[in-house]
C-alpha cells in the first residue's frame, strides 16, 4: 500500500496575473472597475452578473448572452504574467510541503505546453503525486488574477478541463476511489462541478475519511447534497456570508459578533440536514482564523478557538501577493491535523505560519513554503490580536477552551494510530 497522504480532488489553472491601476481592467479597450469583486474568486458567469460589474458592462454595451460569459472574459487586454495555480493544485502543493499529497485533477490536451509547466511546478513545490490525473480534450482551466494596489486580489475563472469530468471517474473501484481509500483526508473546493464534489464526499464518508471543504471558487449557495457529507467547512469571511446568508462585516470591517452569528446560522442549516457535528474553520485575513467545534453553540464560547497571525518579513511588513494564501492555509492545516495528528490549535498555528510565508512571495504555487521554512516561522512569536478579536484570545497567540483541547487530543491519538497502522500494511 502507498504511503498515507492527503488527497485533493479539484482544480488546476494556468494563472494569468495583471497588476491594476488602481482597480481597473480593460475589456476590448473599455475600462471596467472591478473593486466590487475584491477578495472574491468567481467563475466568468458570476463576474458578469456582479452588480458593480454588470452596470458598467451595460453602460459600455458589453453585455453578453447566457453561456457567453467566458468569451467576454477572454476579451481582457494584457499584458499578463503566467504562473501555476488553481485552488486544488495550490492546496495540494501546501499539503505536500507539510506531509504528503496526491492531486486528482484534469489537464486539457489543448494546453500541452502549459501543462508541462504545471506538472513541473507540482513536482517542485510539494512533490505532489499526479499519476491518477485525467487528460482530456480542450484547454486546461485558466484564472485571471487581478492584483489591486494593496496586493489584495480578485480572481476570475475560465473552467476548461476543470469542468469536464466523466461519471466513470467517480465510480467505485476507479482510480479515484482507490486514492480516497489510501488517503488520510480528502480536500474539496468549488472550482469543479458540484456533482464531482458530491460523489467524492459520498465515497469518502463511506470509507470513513474526513472531508474538508473549501467553499471558494464561486459565490453560489453550497450544494444541499454536500451538507450531510462534510466534516469541516472552511470559508473566509466573505464566503461565510455567501453560504450562511449572514453578513460578517459592518462598515467594511469584519466583526467577531457577526462571524459568530453567521457560523450559528450555518451550523443550523447543517443540523437540519443531520450533520450538527460539522466543524467550521473561518479564515479572517489580518484577524487570523477561528475554529468552531462539533459541539459549539452560539450562546457559549466553549468549543471555539481563535489563532492570530505572524509578523511578515517583507520590507514594509505588508503582503506582497495574497494569491493562494487561503489555499496554503487550508492545505497546511489539513496536512498538519489529519496527516501529522496535530490538535486543532496547533494545526491552526502551523497553517498561520505557512500562510504568512506565502504572502511574502509573488505567485500562487511558488509561494507555498517548504516545511523547514514553516517550522522556522512557527517558532516565532505571533502578533497581538487585533482590537476586534482581542477579547477572543488570552495572550498574543490563541485561545482554545479546555473542551476543544481535550477533544483534539483524542483525535490526535486516533489519527496517529491510524497512520501507523496504514504504514504497516
Amino acid at each position: 500500500m502507498s504511503t498515507p497522504r492527503v488527497l485533493v480532488v479539484g482544480s488546476i489553472n494556468v494563472d494569468l496575473y495583471q497588476k491594476m491601476t488602481p482597480s481597473t481592467i480593460k475589456l476590448s479597450g473599455t475600462p471596467i472597475d472591478v473593486a466590487s469583486i475584491k477578495g472574491m474568486t468567481l467563475p466568468a458567469k458570476s463576474f458578469a452578473e456582479n452588480q458593480g460589474v454588470a452596470q458598467q458592462l451595460k453602460a459600455a454595451n458589453l453585455q453578453c448572452a447566457a453561456g457567453q460569459e467566458e468569451a467576454l472574459l477572454m476579451k481582457m487586454d494584457g499584458p499578463f504574467d503566467q504562473k501555476t495555480g488553481g485552488k486544488g493544485a495550490n492546496a495540494a502543493a501546501a499539503a505536500g510541503q507539510t506531509f504528503g499529497c496526491e492531486l486528482i485533477c484534469n489537464f486539457g490536451l489543448a494546453s500541452a505546453d502549459a501543462n508541462k509547466m504545471l506538472l513541473a511546478d507540482l513536482k517542485n513545490f510539494g512533490n505532489v503525486d499526479t499519476g491518477r490525473c485525467g487528460h482530456i480534450d480542450g484547454p486546461t482551466g485558466t484564472a485571471y488574477i487581478l492584483l489591486f494596489g494593496d496586493n489584495d486580489n480578485a480572481i476570475c475563472l475560465l473552467g476548461g478541463a476543470n469542468q469536464s469530468w466523466s461519471s466513470s471517474s467517480t465510480a467505485e473501484g476507479s482510480p479515484l476511489h482507490k486514492a480516497i481509500k489510501e488517503s488520510v483526508a480528502v480536500m474539496l473546493q468549488r472550482e469543479v462541478p458540484d456533482i464531482v464534489n458530491v460523489e467524492v464526499a459520498r465515497m469518502a464518508r463511506a470509507l470513513d475519511k474526513p472531508v474538508f471543504m473549501d467553499v471558494g471558487g464561486t459565490d453560489a449557495p453550497l450544494d444541499e447534497r454536500l451538507i450531510p457529507l462534510l466534516s469541516v467547512v472552511c470559508p473566509n469571511e466573505s464566503e461565510l456570508t455567501f453560504i450562511s446568508g449572514v453578513e460578517t462585516q459592518a462598515n467594511g470591517e469584519v466583526k467577531k459578533s457577526l462571524v459568530r452569528e453567521a457560523v450559528g446560522a450555518l451550523k443550523k442549516k447543517f443540523a437540519a440536514a443531520g450533520n450538527g457535528g460539522v466543524e467550521v474553520l473561518v479564515t479572517l485575513g489580518a484577524h487570523g482564523s477561528m475554529h468552531f467545534g462539533p459541539n459549539w453553540v452560539k450562546a457559549s464560547q466553549d468549543h471555539e478557538c481563535h489563532v492570530g497571525r505572524y509578523p511578515l518579513a517583507t520590507p514594509n511588513r505588508k503582503p506582497k501577493d495574497t494569491t493562494g494564501a487561503g489555499d496554503c492555509y487550508r492545505g497546511s492545516y489539513v496536512a498538519a491535523r489529519y496527516g501529522e495528528g496535530k490538535g486543532v490549535a496547533d494545526a491552526m498555528r502551523w497553517a498561520a505560519a505557512a500562510g504568512s510565508l506565502s504572502v511574502e512571495v509573488e505567485g500562487a504555487m511558488p509561494s507555498m513554503p517548504t516545511r523547514k521554512a514553516t517550522e522556522g516561522r512557527a517558532k516565532q512569536a505571533m502578533l497581538p490580536p487585533t482590537a476586534e478579536f482581542a477579547g477572543t484570545s488570552t495572550g498574543a497567540q490563541d485561545s482554545c477552551p479546555p473542551a476543544v483541547l481535550a477533544i483534539t487530543a483524542i483525535i490526535t491519538v486516533a489519527v496517529a494510530v491510524t497512520a501507523l497502522l496504514q504504514r504497516r500494511r
